[in-house]
């Protein structure tokens, strides 16, 4: 898994097999350490919720992605066009959630 955050935006890009193990109720879990400052952990699940969903704090935060949304991702696969999500801010923008999955490792299963 792979997580990059820009201005509003958190993109995060799995691979197939990663998307398999969230459609199976497996956590993906990631942390990126800020040298020795601190360390940002971060869990990907899907829920049956119908929008996406961000909880915790700076350090240690859990995004919740609606199931039926991966479901139709992973049957459209490979794909350049991921999954856009906007989750509403308090008094700032919302913020834009980008999920995809990597169309480079989707076609080379496909070509092997």
């Amino acid at each position: 898994m792979r997580v990059q955050m820009e201005n509003d935006m958190i993109r995060v890009r799995i691979d197939e097999d990663e998307l398999s193990e969230l459609l199976q109720d497996v956590a993906l879990l990631g942390s990126t350490a800020f040298g020795t400052v601190f360390t940002m952990r971060y869990a990907v699940d899907a829920t049956d919720a119908v929008v996406c969903g961000l909880s915790g704090n700076a350090h240690e935060w859990r995004m919740e992605v609606p199931r039926l949304a991966l479901e139709d991702l992973q049957s459209r696969l490979p794909s350049k066009d991921g999954l856009v999500f906007d989750i509403p801010g308090y008094d700032t923008v919302a913020t834009t959630v980008r999920f995809d999955v990597d169309v480079k490792d989707s076609l080379r299963r496909r070509r092997g």
